[in-house]
């Protein structure tokens, strides 16, 4: 549960401190226990939209967001910094609004959660990069530099070494940085090593794709672990149903947002049964984890028999052809081929024939002399004999397409050889999940690492 402890008399706002923020005193007004400002007719609010740890199963932070009204009527953030004529009037807007939002976060008395607050891109250069005097600034409103997290627009900050500079320079003064719609214009890994930020915020395209495309669902989850190999950790951003929640759950995400948690308001609480809601999922995720393990070993366990069948005729002086039979019948079943003990195609590779069409890759097509030895499961099935291994989902040859494959090493006539099965991952149920976190799923069969 989130504590909370009501503002003392120290940490009330002065005029001089308002200052130090960056704006005038006279743009900040007061209604009872709330703050408000003044800009351009408008009047300006805090709200503040929960931050959710699935694993810790509670609240961890706050994004602040503003929102403006003229009169009676709510307007869009993004409409309102859209009349701003000049860069001046953009950074005295997104300074009223932070001010807002800490002299309201502070009111709320919330003390054991981040704090994350937007900076427009305007606002990075040099004449800003001060971090040990916010610091001091921000102690007069009771705040400490680690409660901060600096959420910046990425794709709005044209010049990376200005925005790694300014980046390093607040890290090193205590507070954490985000960059904020990860996915969107020109987000790309090379900018992620740049900065290093100490959070990575998945844009809500991200989710919502995932969840309506196969192959994005599939590339999901490697993406939040490439991203948390930079150290950085991963916040899903636009969480709207328990399908979506799940979905990020599969990813091992460390954070989530979104309406199906909390709609941003301005006390900052949650779902009024956020860990009612939270051990749901948790239950719900572990039933289908279950379920796709079931299923998952199922098909396992059929094209691990067929494999050791038609290992068995190869050993009994049966042609490449009719041993294969069986198992090129088998759904998903995409291509069959034979390798010696040295990685190289010693046969041609049969398919079914419907693979074979509508090929924009046939200078691939003939593999025979190819050399498999570097693929990770003719490794693995040379230092496991007579075993079937399962590769993790990869693009392969010759149509580009994702598939796992089964191999088993054998011998026949002191010679050692290899059998593949090339199989379509989308007939392996969950194979790219399940493979890719690394599970074991029975005593004979088991990803590459």
């Amino acid at each position: 549960m989130v504590t909370k402890q009501y503002l003392s008399e120290s940490h009330q706002p002065t005029a001089e401190s308002i200052r130090k923020l960056g704006i005038h005193p006279n743009r900040i007004g007061r209604d009872q226990e709330r703050f408000f400002g003044h800009f351009s007719g408008y009047a300006l609010h805090s709200h503040y939209q929960p931050i959710i740890s699935l694993t810790h199963q509670r609240t961890v932070g706050y994004e602040a967001l503003m929102r403006p009204f003229l009169g009676q009527t709510q307007e869009s953030p993004l409409a309102l910094f859209a009349r701003c004529h000049t860069p001046t009037q953009i950074c005295h807007l997104d300074r009223i609004s932070r001010a807002l939002h800490l002299m309201n976060f502070r009111q709320l008395g919330i003390k054991d959660g981040w704090l994350f607050l937007n900076i427009r891109g305007e606002e990075i250069r040099q004449s800003n990069m001060d971090a040990a005097g916010i610091r001091r600034t921000l102690a007069e409103f009771g705040f400490q530099p680690g409660q901060i997290v600096l959420e910046i627009l990425e794709d709005a900050v044209h010049d990376e070494m200005l925005l790694a500079e300014f980046v390093q320079e607040f890290r090193n003064a205590g507070f954490l940085v985000a960059i904020d719609d990860f996915g969107t214009g020109q987000s790309n890994f090379d900018r992620i090593w740049k900065i290093n930020p100490n959070i990575v915020k998945l844009d809500r395209s991200m989710v919502r794709n995932a969840h309506q495309q196969p192959r994005a669902r599939r590339i999901f989850p490697r993406l939040v672990s490439l991203l948390r190999e930079t150290e950085s950790l991963v916040l899903i951003e636009g969480i709207e149903n328990q399908d979506e929640a799940l979905l990020a759950m599969d990813t091992d995400a460390d954070m989530v947002q979104g309406f199906y948690f909390a709609r941003p308001s301005a006390d900052g609480q949650a779902h009024h049964d956020l860990p009612g809601t939270i051990d749901k999922l948790h239950k719900e995720y572990a039933s289908h984890q279950r379920q796709r393990r079931v299923n998952f070993q199922s098909q396992l366990t059929t094209f691990e028999n067929l494999m050791t069948a038609c290992a068995d005729l190869l050993r009994q002086e049966q042609s490449f052809e009719q041993s294969s039979k069986l198992l090129l019948k088998q759904e998903g079943c995409r291509r069959i081929f034979l390798l010696d003990g040295d990685g190289c195609q010693i046969t041609r590779t049969i398919a079914p024939t419907h693979t074979e069409n509508n090929n924009p890759y046939h200078p691939l097509k003939h593999a025979q002399g190819a050399n498999w030895a570097r693929r990770k499961y003719f490794q693995r099935a040379i230092e496991s004999p007579d075993r079937v291994c399962i590769s993790r989902p990869y693009l392969a040859l010759p149509d580009a397409s994702i598939d796992v494959t089964f191999a088993i090493a054998f011998k026949h006539n002191n010679q050692r050889y290899v059998l593949c099965c090339d199989v379509d991952s989308r007939y392996i149920d969950d194979a790219g999940n399940l493979l890719q976190q690394g599970r074991m799923v029975s005593q004979s069969t088991g990803p590459d690492e």
